[in-house]
Parts: structure tokens; sequence; C-alpha cells
């Protein structure tokens, strides 16, 4: 009777099933329904119960995989009890929708960075924000720079869950050790992995703050009062010095050499005090290599300090809540993760246990109004600093995720009661 009564309501067309939910569905045969939108990733699909048969029209690869999902959605939420007609016309707003994945403070495995995959392509989203380097860990191999993986990317084992800056001890020479890193060969598995997916996966190599890994493998490449400088300085490299400048570009040609030509590149260019760097010597050491991926194929993409401070020619991805107006009215094409609606890391519930004090509920994503702007996408961040296993991950990216997706989907509005029985019903088939 459940199926029945859920085929009815579908019917009806009170609920839509799928997550994100499509933009125009209908029941009745010979309805007219929107041509098919020139827009990656649109498709059509038709089902008739007398042909027994879906059929799925896109104009590229990435609308037969999403008209694939659907289907895939559909028959198994009512199965034998789907109406005697459906018919799909869908098309997502935004080219970017994007989840983060942080794993320089906790590393996961390449089966986990697979699972996380495959999460994300059943709602949709199509680009995994892989945050590979930052002050606690470097994970991705570079056969320049040796140590960045063979010292920098082990620190000791503090035997709890989360760690604190002072605390970091890097390198491998102790009796219990954490950490771990990425071959070139083991990203060219999951670039690949992705892609069939339809999942793009975006390096990040986050420069010049965020950089003590890197530093503390390296040391001519920090400031010169290294480490005396205290984590905050010792955590900048010198932007001053052309070894700084010389490392970034060779570390950036091998990770080109990795990510597929078009792939957009990650600089980071977040949190980098101004005693320790000015905003103008940041800016220009910065935008060299924004233009230097550029020049090699790679569009790059930069936090909004950093535009903030003057980069220009490049993607802005959003995070401050309050980031200044003239960083939307620049023309700069923008990525909307801010940390008040799409940080992750951030309690699910007030109930919910650890150590992070703020909470973004799935109904506040779900609720998130998009600004004004030349809007590439939404993204939502998940960072490690209190994330060491795989089900502590999924449990804070998913089902929140799903909010994510119908936001950067575009879907029509639905209620949040209406989103959230199909949310419940999705991850109960999942086992969760």
């Amino acid at each position: 009777m459940k199926h029945i009564a859920a085929a009815l309501a579908l019917a009806a067309g009170a609920a839509q099933a799928m997550v994100p939910a499509p933009q125009h569905i209908s029941y009745t045969p010979g309805a007219v329904m929107p041509g098919l939108a020139a827009v990656e990733g649109a498709y059509s699909l038709e089902y008739s119960r007398e042909s027994g048969v879906w059929t799925i029209t896109a104009a590229d690869e990435a609308g037969l995989y999403y008209g694939g999902v659907s289907v895939r959605a559909l028959t198994r939420e009512f199965g034998d009890y789907l109406p005697d007609y459906v018919a799909v016309c869908d098309y997502p707003r935004y080219a970017w929708r994007g989840l983060h994945m942080d794993v320089s403070r906790h590393f996961f495995s390449v089966g986990v960075v697979k699972d996380y995959i495959d999460r994300m392509a059943e709602l949709k989203l199509n680009r995994l924000h892989l945050h590979l380097t930052d002050g606690p860990g470097w994970r991705v191999e570079i056969k320049a720079y040796p140590r960045l993986t063979s010292f920098a990317a082990w620190r000791k084992d503090l035997e709890k869950e989360n760690w604190d800056w002072p605390e970091i001890q890097l390198g491998p020479d102790y009796p219990k050790v954490e950490g771990g890193f990425y071959t070139q060969d083991q990203l060219r598995e999951l670039v690949e992995y992705a892609a069939a997916r339809h999942i793009m996966i975006v390096p990040e190599v986050d420069l010049p703050g965020h950089s003590y890994a890197a530093i503390a493998a390296y040391p001519e490449i920090g400031r010169p009062d290294f480490p005396q400088a205290g984590l905050k300085g010792g955590d900048v490299l010198d932007v001053t010095n052309p070894k700084s400048l010389e490392f970034a570009r060779t570390v950036l040609a091998e990770i080109m050499d990795i990510f597929p030509a078009g792939t957009p590149i990650h600089l980071g260019g977040d949190e980098v005090p101004a005693e320790y760097a000015a905003p103008e010597q940041q800016a220009a050491w910065l935008q060299n290599l924004v233009d230097f991926c550029r020049e090699r194929g790679h569009e790059a993409i930069v936090w909004d300090e950093a535009a903030v401070n003057g980069v220009k020619n490049q993607t802005t991805m959003v995070w401050h809540a309050d980031t200044p107006r003239a960083v939307f009215d620049s023309g700069s094409p923008l990525i909307l993760c801010p940390c008040s609606h799409f940080y992750f890391d951030y309690r699910p519930t007030a109930a919910d246990s650890g150590p992070v004090d703020a909470v973004i509920t799935i109904q506040k994503v779900f609720g998130y109004a998009v600004p004004q702007g030349n809007v590439k996408g939404l993204q939502a961040n998940l960072w490690t600093e209190h994330i060491s296993t795989q089900d502590r991950l999924f449990h804070m990216a998913f089902p929140r995720a799903a909010a994510l997706a119908e936001r950067a989907w575009g879907s029509p509005a639905r209620p949040f009661g209406d989103f959230m029985r199909d949310v419940k019903e999705m991850y109960a088939r999942q086992g969760e």
C-alpha cells in the first residue's frame, strides 16, 4: 500500500521522487513538454507501461548519464507501481555543482574517495574539490620535491581524532604516525573513475599560506625566521624569495601533467596575515601563478581573499559570508560556498556531537538564497580537523549534500517537507 500511495502522490505532482528534483515532469501522454535545453547535462526521458521501455534523449554524454541516474531513482522508488506514463525534461541551472573534501588534515584512502564520488554521482553533483595540501600534511606526489611526501605527508599520531596547530610534529620517525599521500598514478586512477561518473576532480594546492608542511620539508621557501616566527608566520611562503615561486611553478607543472587539460587548478590564496606578506605582494605573487596556469590551458581558482587583494582573470570561490560586494560586481565567475550555509564540518544538528560549536542544518542548506552576480555554481566544503573516519566523513557530508544538489541543480521550489520525505527514503534504501 505504501508504494501505491507514493505512486499516486507522484502522479498528482505532489512529489518529485528524485533528488535533485527535475525541472519538468508529466504523467499525461502527449502533453507538451519543453524542448531539450542547450545546457551541458540536459536530458529528457519517457516511459510507458505499455511498452515497458525507458527512452533517454540527450545532447551529450553527461545528459545520458543523468538520465540513467533518474531512471534508477524512479525504478528503485516505485518499482512495479510506476505510473502508466512518465515524461521528464531536466537540466541543471549551474555548471558547477561541487563538494569539497579536505584530505590534508586527515588523509583518506583511494577507496574512500571513490565511495564519496559514487555518492556525489547519485545526486548529480559534478565537481570534487580535493584539498591536497595544507599545513598538517602534503598529499600529492611531486617528483621534483620528494620530501613533500617522504617527510611532510606524515605526522606524529596524537592518538585523538583532531589535532591542534601547536601539536603538529611532521615526519615519519615516530613510534606511531598518521598520514599518507596519493601517487600520481593513483590520482590519475581517481580522475578516470570520477570522469566515468561525469565528475571532474579539481585539485587544490593551497598557496602561499597554509604551507607549513611544504616549508617544513623545504625551509628555504619559507620566511627567513622560520621556524622562530611561530606556526602562523611559519605557515607562509616567502613571496619575496624567487625560490618560492620556482617551487610553486614546478609543483603546479606536475599537477597539470596529472589532471587533464581544461581541469581548473585551485591555488588557494587565503588567510595570509598582512604582517607576513603584504596584500600587494601576495597578489603579485599569486597573479604569476594564475597566469602560469592559464598559459598552460588550465583555469585558475582562488579563495575570495585573493580577489579582494587584486588578483584577476580567475574564478573566485566565495567562502566569507560578508565578502565585499565589489567581488560580486567584478565580473569574475563566482563559485559560492559561504561558511554561513555550506561548511559541512559544522554540526548538522544541535544534538550532534563534536567540538565545532556552529550548526548548519539540512534545512538551512535547502533554504539558501543565491545572491545576484556572475554565479558559476555552488559548493559545500568539508574540512577534516575533527573528522578522521569514513563513517564520520559521510555522516557530515550526507544527506546535507542532497540539499546542496537541490539548490545547485536549480530544481523548481518544492516544500522542505516533501524534499525531506524523498531524502529519507533515498538514504533508507542505502542502508543509512
